[in-house]
């Protein structure tokens, strides 16, 4: 993580980071989806996102897609994904070495009128413990951080994620007319990029989803990650199929201090 990133991602409370997955990798993780659209939960009418909001109204749910536990060969791009060579020291310098997978990698889909979601996020006012953004001493120390790698292009204008810049260290709560993307458009940014980026963003900063309007579909593989002795959900067992690099980010949560493994790159 260079300098400029770290100032980016500090100032925004998110990064977008490209070229991360070559167009090969891409393709097969597109390929794992296709073949397994039967395990795809389409959220139903009674489980609405929008809050309400005529913004970020729909005419149908998002779709989600466990992924770490798909027959082989299908799962074997999202557990590459888990740990990452060129995410590792990006999680390094805003978790800390030691950072562990919090929530299960999955698929965040959306096709063409899929509704939007509310704002949230834990910007101010009180402290969340497990959703926060601090910097002290050099050095930024966060809670729950989004890894969403993208698997196909998010182009202006497309939907999908939305953030207020810098809202990560606001000690106002977001007012509910900004919440419902009613007021203060020109505050809020949709997050473009290219299929193979990652964008990582930090659980603090207001942050939702605005419905989908493109014709390809919206595909986000996300991971929640958290520092290593921090969990939001209770942590699960490590499967046999975790390789050696996989076993050090699900580890369960403890103190680096005591010998905690850890990923430079």
């Amino acid at each position: 993580m260079n300098q400029e990133e770290r100032y980016l991602f500090d100032l925004n409370g998110y990064l977008v980071i490209e070229d991360v997955l070559t167009e090969e990798e891409v393709a097969l993780a597109n390929q794992a989806i296709d073949q397994n659209q039967d395990k795809m939960r389409i959220r139903p009418p009674d489980q609405k996102l929008d809050g309400g909001s005529a913004h970020l109204a729909g005419d149908r749910g998002r779709g989600e897609m466990s992924l770490l536990n798909l027959d082989s060969p299908w799962c074997n791009p999202f557990h590459h994904m888990l740990a990452h060579p060129k995410i590792m020291p990006y999680l390094n310098e805003i978790l800390g070495k030691g950072f562990r997978m919090d929530h299960q990698t999955f698929l965040l889909s959306m096709d063409k009128g899929a509704e939007g979601f509310i704002f949230h996020g834990s910007s101010g006012p009180g402290f969340d413990p497990n959703q926060y953004y601090i910097f002290r001493d050099g050095r930024m120390h966060n809670g729950l951080t989004v890894v969403g790698f993208q698997l196909t292009d998010v182009n202006p204008g497309d939907g999908g994620l939305i953030v207020i810049p810098g809202s990560h260290k606001s000690n106002i709560a977001c007012p509910d007319s900004i919440r419902r993307y009613e007021k203060h458009q020109d505050q809020i940014r949709q997050v473009t990029s290219k299929a193979g980026s990652v964008v990582i963003f930090t659980e603090a900063v207001t942050h939702g989803t605005l419905p989908w309007t493109a014709d390809h579909p919206r595909r986000s593989i996300l991971t929640r990650y958290t520092a290593g002795n921090m969990a939001y959900v209770p942590a699960y067992p490590i499967p046999e199929w975790a390789d050696e690099r996989q076993r050090r980010v699900m580890e369960p949560p403890y103190h680096s201090r005591l010998n905690r493994p850890s990923l430079d790159k």
